[in-house]
């Protein structure tokens, strides 16, 4: 990771190309602060007002960031020198991971919360008022569209007084480590303590999650997508426990991570691997949330055994001899004397196949507007030809049926929509295993699929879209147990 770091050693070279780069900002926003001011003295007030804001909005990203980063240049050259100093153990360059003990993002997402609306805003309400101004003096209805950026800011400000509420009613949980780093192949165990007193009627959902983070294109258009390479849940019963000064939750977690998992890393900055811990609690009025960057790195530790507490820890957390299929799963596991067999149902995603289905009505709008407009007959095209990828998508998760059936010594499968279809067979003996692995992903939520593994290392999707981790290694087990059977 040291050598991913070589671009940050020259700090003053890094802030002064962010100070160049915002002076045109701070120069318009001054510029246009001026010309507001004659434009008032000339008693024009919406020019002035519109100029203002225009000054505002310039003005506040060029000289608020030149006075965030050079109040960060010193922060800066410390990291660098922290970093330099402990090359081999990067979970001590962030004094929080040092520590063990981390603060949730609930302070700084309030912050940011705030100040994406308010620039947004102050940018999309001119854009507004120049798109009605236009639309009833110059008679362009398209010009009305541009009303559509207002209220995105509409929702954005939403969004900053949720996470302002929610901050204000549980404050800032934290979260402490048993020890640091968190071994890789070993068991992460830590309390969060949040300074508030709650007890959910259905406890805390805790997820574990290793992401990438991969930013692609070039120039200032680089989007990063989230890719979820592992995940685990559990739910958490809180404990309320009185401090000197206030009552506070303390909520246990406790996870083994897997051998084979990946461990931070921000060596590539357009590849990144980080941990989050995420905790969610259904509170009447705004709900409990809480995010955490935890430390995950392997050491020499990964390759011994997991002491007997480390056992005893995530013994409950781990065992699914006990399992039992949740009530509101649509998936049928029949088992009588020829075998067992496992129906994939059609629409068992209700919730992402509607999601899915209004992002595809959206796509379509935009092809119809893009037709309306007359814009070149390429964009149509291309948007159309995404909005097919879309719309496969929409069918499989409100159409798709497979079926699974062991039956003597033999597995058979079969998958198609509405109802399943080309029944696959495959002997026992030609099977090494049976597994359950991440397969589509909608946000951050991944939905797993249950693979046959062939002895030649072929795999073979036979169930797909499960939306609880949980029941896919169940459904997994099931199938190797009447395979052995």
């Amino acid at each position: 990771m040291a050598s991913g770091r070589a671009s940050r050693k020259n700090v003053d070279l890094g802030v002064g190309c962010v100070v160049l780069f915002l002076i045109p900002f701070a120069a318009i926003g001054a510029f246009m602060a001026v010309i507001a001011v004659q434009r008032a003295a000339a008693r024009n007030w919406s020019d002035a007002l519109f100029l203002a804001l225009v000054a505002i909005t310039f003005g506040g990203v060029g000289l608020g960031g030149i006075a965030a980063v050079l109040a960060g240049r010193r922060r800066l050259k410390e990291q660098a020198a922290l970093e330099a100093s402990q090359p081999d153990s990067p979970w001590l360059w962030r004094p929080d991971w040092a520590s063990g003990r981390i603060l949730d993002a609930s302070r700084v997402t309030m912050f940011a919360a705030w100040i994406f609306a308010a620039l947004w805003n102050l940018i999309s309400f001119p854009a507004g008022f120049l798109g009605v101004r236009a639309a009833i003096e110059e008679n362009k209805p398209a010009a009305l569209l541009a009303l559509l950026f207002p209220l995105v800011g509409l929702g954005l400000l939403v969004w900053a007084v949720r996470s302002t509420l929610r901050y204000r009613r549980y404050g800032a949980s934290r979260l402490e480590l048993s020890s640091v780093p968190c071994v890789i192949g070993r068991t992460m165990v830590g309390m969060v303590r949040a300074p508030a007193r709650m007890q959910p009627d259905d406890g805390f959902q805790v997820t574990l999650s290793c992401v990438r983070l991969v930013t692609t294109g070039g120039g200032e258009d680089r989007p990063t997508s989230e890719r979820i390479l592992w995940q685990e849940e559990q739910r958490v019963v809180g404990e309320p426990s009185r401090t000197a000064t206030a009552m506070e939750t303390h909520i246990s977690v406790a996870f083994r991570l897997p051998a084979d998992a990946e461990p931070c890393d921000d060596s590539d900055p357009d590849s990144r691997v980080v941990w989050r811990l995420h905790l969610t609690g259904s509170m009447p009025g705004v709900d409990y949330q809480s995010h955490f960057e935890v430390p995950v790195f392997r050491t020499p530790a990964s390759d011994q055994p997991l002491s007997a507490d480390e056992k005893r820890i995530t013994q409950a957390a781990h065992t699914d001899a006990d399992y039992q299929q949740p009530l509101d799963s649509r998936i049928v596991v029949t088992s009588n004397t020829r075998g067992t067999e496992i129906l994939f149902p059609a629409a068992r995603n209700p919730g992402a196949a509607t999601s899915l289905t209004l992002f595809l009505l959206l796509w379509l709008g935009c092809i119809a507007l893009q037709m309306y407009f007359h814009a070149p007959l390429l964009f149509p095209i291309v948007t159309g030809l995404f909005g097919v990828l879309i719309l496969t998508g929409v069918l499989d998760l409100w159409l798709e049926v497979s079926r699974v059936s062991v039956d003597a010594g033999t597995l058979t499968w079969a998958m198609g929509l509405i109802f399943p279809a080309g029944e696959h067979t495959v002997g026992a003996s030609e099977i090494a295993g049976v597994t359950a692995s991440i397969g589509m992903q909608a946000g951050t939520t991944p939905y797993y699929d249950v693979e046959i593994v062939r002895q030649n290392g072929k795999k073979i999707k036979v169930g797909r879209s499960v939306r609880n981790k949980q029941e896919a290694e169940w459904l997994a087990r099931k199938i190797r147990e009447a395979i052995s059977a």
